[in-house]
C-alpha cells in the first residue's frame, strides 16, 4: 500500500490550484526543489490529483539491468517532461496545454532534424555525392518520435551543457563500396561531429554509426544485445537522406527475418515491466540514493542529470 505525505499532497494541490496544470519539472520547481521521488510518489499515490501523459513510448535496452528491456522515456523523464498534474476541474486546461507541449516537442524535433541534414551538408561534395548514391542515412530515438527535448545536459567531452536530445545518425553503405572512400567519409564525419558540437549556435551532439549493408542485415538475427539495439534503431527510424530504395530493402528485411515481430513482443514485455516498476516504486520505501530505486526510476545514462 502506498503511504504518501499529506503535507506534500496539500502543497501540490495548492500549487496546481494557483498555477494551473503543471509538468512534473514545473511542479518540483514550484515546491522549491522537493525531491523528485517524493513528488512523483505523492502525485501517483494521490486519489485526488489527476495525471495526464502525452509521450509516445518506445523500446530501449539498458545494459545495466538484467533483462535489458525498458521503455523510453524513463519513468522520471516521463514525469518531468511529458506528464501534467492537475485537479479534476482543470480538464480543459490540461487538453490545451497538452496540445501546446506536444507541438513544442515536435518543433524541437524538426529543428534537430534540420541540424542533422545540415551536418550531412558539411561533408565535402565528393563524399556527400558518394553517400547519397551508395548509402542511406536514417535517424532514430526520441527525434523520430517527435519527442526531442531541449533541456540542458552535461557533455563529458566539452565539460559544458549542450541542448537536450542528441542526434544519432546511422549510415548504411551498400556492400562492395570502396573501403578507402568509406574510411575517408568516416573520418570526415568525426570532424563534422566535433565542429557541430563546438559551434556556438548549435551545441548539438551528433553521433554517426557507419556500417555495411551485410552487417546491418546480420544484426537482424536479433540475438545478442548489440544486434537487438541495431535492429530496434532501424525499426523506429526516420529516413534522413541517401538511397531510399536501400532503406526500403532494409525495412523489409527486418520484417522478413522476424526481427520486427520480436521487437514488438519485447515492447509488450517492457510495458509490463514498466507497470511493475511503478508499482514497486509506490510500495517500496527508499529514496533516490538507493541504487535499486535509481534503476527503476531512471536510466543509468541519466545518472549525472538526475542525481
Amino acid at each position: 500500500m502506498t503511504v504518501i505525505s499529506a503535507d506534500m499532497e496539500t502543497r501540490i494541490i495548492d500549487a496546481v490550484n494557483a498555477r494551473g496544470p503543471l509538468l512534473g519539472r514545473e511542479l518540483v520547481e514550484a515546491l522549491d526543489g522537493a525531491p523528485y521521488l517524493d513528488v512523483w510518489r505523492t502525485c501517483f499515490g494521490s486519489g485526488f490529483l489527476q495525471i495526464s501523459h502525452f509521450a509516445r513510448y518506445y523500446l530501449r535496452y539498458d545494459i545495466t539491468r538484467e533483462d535489458f528491456i525498458r521503455l523510453s522515456p524513463s519513468i522520471l523523464r516521463d514525469f518531468l517532461t511529458f506528464t501534467l498534474i492537475s485537479l479534476p476541474h482543470q480538464r480543459s486546461q490540461v487538453i490545451e496545454r497538452q496540445i501546446q507541449l506536444s507541438n513544442h516537442h515536435r518543433e524541437i524535433s524538426v529543428r534537430k532534424l534540420a541540424v542533422a541534414r545540415e551536418t550531412i551538408m558539411y561533408l565535402s561534395d565528393e563524399h556527400r555525392k558518394a553517400l547519397f548514391e551508395n548509402a542511406v542515412c536514417f535517424i532514430a530515438g526520441d527525434i523520430a518520435y517527435y519527442l526531442a527535448h531541449d533541456e540542458p545536459r552535461q557533455n563529458q567531452q566539452l565539460g559544458k551543457l549542450i541542448q537536450g536530445s542528441d542526434i544519432d545518425i546511422v549510415v548504411v553503405f551498400r556492400d562492395g563500396f570502396d573501403p578507402d572512400m568509406l574510411k575517408a567519409i568516416d573520418e570526415e564525419m568525426l570532424a563534422v561531429k566535433n565542429f557541430v558540437l563546438r559551434r556556438t549556435n548549435f551545441k548539438e551532439e551528433v553521433d554517426f554509426v557507419v556500417k555495411p549493408e551485410s552487417r546491418m542485415k546480420a544484426q537482424m538475427m536479433y540475438g545478442d544485445i548489440h544486434e537487438k539495439i541495431a535492429s530496434k534503431i532501424l525499426y523506429e527510424s526516420m529516413f534522413l537522406c541517401g538511397d531510399f530504395t536501400l532503406y526500403v530493402e532494409l525495412k523489409n528485411a527486418l520484417t522478413d527475418m522476424e526481427a520486427t515481430a520480436k521487437i514488438e513482443a519485447d515492447f509488450e514485455a517492457a510495458l509490463k515491466s514498466r507497470r511493475d516498476s511503478m508499482k514497486s516504486l509506490l510500495q517500496t520505501e527508499g529514496d533516490i540514493e538507493d541504487p535499486s530505486i535509481q534503476s527503476l526510476f531512471f536510466f543509468s545514462q541519466e545518472r549525472v542529470e538526475f542525481t
